[in-house]
């Protein structure tokens, strides 16, 4: 089990955990099944706003590296041999539903609640979203969710098909079925779920590359930065907490 744990701000990434997240989903590559989760009441409020992904020059050069970054754990997640199961039981945001939802199996919790807000604060996504969404929702749902940013509660996600279950323990509940996936044959888990990736999504870099395109662009906008800060100061609101991040 994998445990994003920045619980006091509710998992949000910083270039340490991130760092640390990527290294450790290549350390596990061989397992018979991983499990993802959040410590906390969070799953993953995604970027953390009050810090950077580009904390030595705060330059564009070191920021497109965190996206590269945030998207291995796309390439990590999709690519690993064995199923991926996470467990949602609270807050996933923008980068942190990404991760949330490239999972093989999402179990979300009766507090899970997850949004894309990105485009509402001047941001884009950079984990791959823009491709694999509109294959779990169909198109205009996925335009609809990623260009409002709204919320989505747990029985509503089940029903677009973000979650696979819904379970009043995820955790146990992602630890259970990861115990099930992994005693069965390990050849066939990883040629199924290749086959399926490849059918899909076939053009998932040139989705990626796009992305980091897309999201260096935005990022570059003076009104960036203003966004930000009405969106982090907006949401206090509805998490309770001192960071809340795309």
């Amino acid at each position: 089990m994998l445990t994003l744990n920045r619980p006091h701000a509710l998992n949000a990434l910083n270039t340490d955990l991130l760092t640390n997240f990527v290294g450790a989903l290549r350390a596990v590559q061989d397992a018979g099944a991983i499990v993802v989760q959040g410590a906390g009441r969070a799953f993953c409020a995604g970027e953390d706003l009050n810090e950077t992904l580009a904390p030595k020059t705060g330059s564009a050069e070191e920021l497109r590296v965190a996206f590269h970054q945030l998207q291995d754990l796309t390439r990590l997640m999709t690519g690993a041999p064995c199923p991926v199961v996470s467990a949602v039981q609270g807050y996933a945001i923008g980068g942190g539903a990404e991760i949330a939802l490239t999972a093989d199996f999402v179990v979300g919790g009766p507090q899970a609640r997850l949004k894309f807000p990105e485009a509402v604060i001047g941001h884009a996504p950079t984990g791959g979203i823009t491709a694999r969404l509109p294959l779990m929702v169909g198109l205009l749902r996925a335009k609809e969710l990623l260009l409002t940013g709204r919320w989505v509660d747990p029985v509503e996600g089940l029903e677009l098909g973000l979650y696979t279950e819904l379970h009043d323990d995820p955790q146990a509940r992602a630890l259970e079925l990861a115990a099930q996936l992994s005693s069965y044959p390990r050849r066939s888990q990883t040629a199924v779920k290749r086959a399926i990736e490849v059918a899909l999504v076939p053009q998932q870099e040139t989705y990626l590359q796009l992305e980091v395109e897309l999201a260096s662009h935005c990022f570059a906008s003076a009104e960036t930065a203003e966004s930000f800060v009405a969106f982090r100061n907006r949401d206090r609101a509805d998490t309770g907490a001192s960071t809340t991040s795309p």
